[in-house]
């Protein structure tokens, strides 16, 4: 992110430079506060005294900008996101971005008081946000307000910039307790030094508090980079509350430096790539690499199709409604839905004569897919699956803070939204999106037989989702393991005796596709999920780059 981006326009500095060095023209104190009273407590908080709102404008005197400004400063203590950006000249952005960075700064009150008119339309204000445990952050604001025109009322003049004026467009802000050394599970260090894939995760774990931990007295107010969360070069810090120090402590994650560092390795021959490791019993992350330019924390933060991977839920469901492995799935070359043709990947072009389900599975047929969709139990079939059973469609904290990983929306299955998607849905295709850290999820549910969210610290609180029957999770297993025995991984042969996989292989408009793989092998306690981007077949990079992995840990031979 260029400096630009991070500061307010020299402009603005010289108004803010004015404003602290003027002496005050229209002297005001009114404060506004948000705290446990809620939007009540706020000064002019009720519509009747809020001469900027239009409800009232039939007795009350023309809005003036000092007012707008006012009721603006208002709406935000309080938390009323949404009506502080309705007096703003860009309402759809300002609520918003309000509501983003002060969920990201998370402060338990806000008091905004408004100062001095400084110059026409000009107004200071100063900004107290108390943390839990008593810090408090105090800085000074400015804001402009655009002067009434005809019959529309003044309105403050949109920035990131009122927020704090050194915040941008692309940032965030955070108050973090001090740093602590973060370390893997056998209390090997990790640093972003050793493992550069990691460095927003292990900054983010170096500063977390588990739950039940008493709040800090004594935080950092960082300016954080909004998409990929990390400290923005250059950009201002402020201590805030009690000194305090973290020498000698740790926190231990679930990690593996050796498995990670293994991980790291396997994917140095693939650009563009990423890799999870989770340990199915317990659902801790063993390791979580990527190596990509374009895409920061590719390995849990891409929304990619996943291809034939997720095939693995549709047959779950399958199986649940009753199709049993060696019932019949036809697998012609081609299959069409309403306008939409499907068709197989080259090396089942011509189909795959008398194929059953464990036939389509481990040859991986799209069209016997397609054919199939009618016994589930309709378009929200395969999304009630991936949530019931697998976990997904939900937030997860894994100790880097709730979030609904891999997907643009709240869902990576989302509804289908007719048959057409449906059909391309049943083979991982259509709107579904995954990355290495779902599809490693899905994989872990496989092998133990029910979902166990993933983890970075242990202990951490995971959501649930019904285990799945014995029958459907040995099934699955089984089918896995002919895919590789008998199936499209032929790149993951000889490695161990229960080593069980899905290839998958994602197609992209106008793009080479995606190679995805998961892998499980309850033998080892261990479920894979890697994908290469454009990198074509999944047997032809992401199956390697497994195997080159589970050689660096020593599971099977090179």
């Amino acid at each position: 992110m260029s400096r630009k981006t991070r500061t307010i326009s020299s402009a603005i500095v010289a108004v803010i430079a004015v404003a602290i060095a003027s002496v005050a023209l229209w002297p005001r104190s009114t404060s506004s506060s948000k705290d446990g009273a809620g939007p009540a407590a706020s000064a002019g908080s009720a519509d009747s005294a809020n001469p900027a709102n239009p409800a009232n404008t039939a007795t009350a005197e023309p809005a003036t900008p000092e007012a707008v400004a006012k009721a603006f400063l208002d709406a935000w203590a309080s938390g009323d996101y949404a009506k502080a950006g309705a007096l703003t000249d860009n309402a759809k952005a300002a609520g918003p971005r309000l509501q983003a960075v002060m969920k990201s700064l998370n402060p338990a009150s806000v008091q905004l008081t408004l100062g001095s008119q400084e110059t026409v339309n000009h107004f200071n204000f100063t900004a107290v946000d108390t943390f839990g445990g008593g810090p408090q952050w105090k800085y000074g604001s400015l804001l402009a307000v655009v002067p009434a025109s005809g019959t529309a009322s003044p309105l403050v003049h949109w920035s990131s910039a009122i927020i704090h004026p050194q915040l941008g467009a692309q940032g965030t802000l955070t108050a973090t307790p001090p740093p602590v050394a973060v370390v893997d599970a056998k209390g090997v260090p990790l640093s972003a030094a050793a493992h550069p894939s990691l460095s927003t995760v292990l900054a983010k774990l170096a500063t977390a508090r588990p739950g039940g931990s008493p709040a800090p007295t004594g935080l950092r107010i960082n300016f954080v980079d909004v998409n990929t969360g990390a400290v923005i070069a250059g950009a201002p810090s402020y201590p805030v509350g009690a000194s305090t120090t973290t020498a000698g402590l740790q926190l231990s994650t679930t990690l593996d430096d050796k498995v990670q560092s293994a991980a790291e390795r396997a994917l140095n021959a693939y650009p563009e790539s990423g890799m999870v490791v989770i340990k199915p019993s317990t659902g801790g992350v063993l390791a979580m690499a990527g190596n990509s330019k374009t895409t920061a924390g590719l390995a849990y933060h891409a929304t990619r199709a996943p291809g034939s991977t997720f095939k693995t839920i549709t047959t779950a469901a399958l199986m649940q409604a009753g199709v049993k492995p060696s019932d019949p799935a036809p697998c012609p070359p081609t299959s069409t839905v309403g306008s939409q043709t499907y068709h197989n990947d080259d090396g089942l072009k011509n189909g795959y004569p008398n194929a059953t389900l464990a036939d389509a599975f481990e040859q991986s047929c799209n069209t016997s897919y397609v054919g199939l969709r009618d016994r589930l139990s309709g378009l929200s079939a395969l999304a009630d699956e991936a949530k019931t059973y697998f976990g997904l469609n939900q937030p997860w904290d894994m100790g880097l803070g709730p979030a609904t990983y891999c997907t643009a929306d709240d869902r990576q299955v989302p509804v289908s939204d007719g048959q057409e998607r449906f059909a391309a849905e049943t083979f991982g295709q259509g709107n579904i999106t995954m990355c290495p850290l779902t599809m490693a999820s899905v994989a872990a549910t496989v092998a133990s037989g029910s979902f166990k969210q993933p983890i970075l610290v242990p202990g951490a609180k995971q959501a649930t989702a019904t285990p799945l029957s014995a029958d459907v999770a040995a099934g699955l297993r089984t089918l896995m393991r002919g895919v590789v025995t008998d199936g499209t991984a032929t790149s993951l042969r000889g490695i161990s005796s229960t080593l069980g996989a899905k290839t998958g292989t994602a197609e992209r408009e106008g793009e080479n596709p995606d190679s995805w793989m998961i892998v499980v092998d309850p033998q080892h306690d261990i479920a894979v999920a890697c994908v290469v981007l454009n990198g074509g077949f999944g047997n032809d990079k992401a199956g390697p780059a497994i195997k080159a992995m589970l050689a660096g840990i020593g599971v099977g031979g090179r």
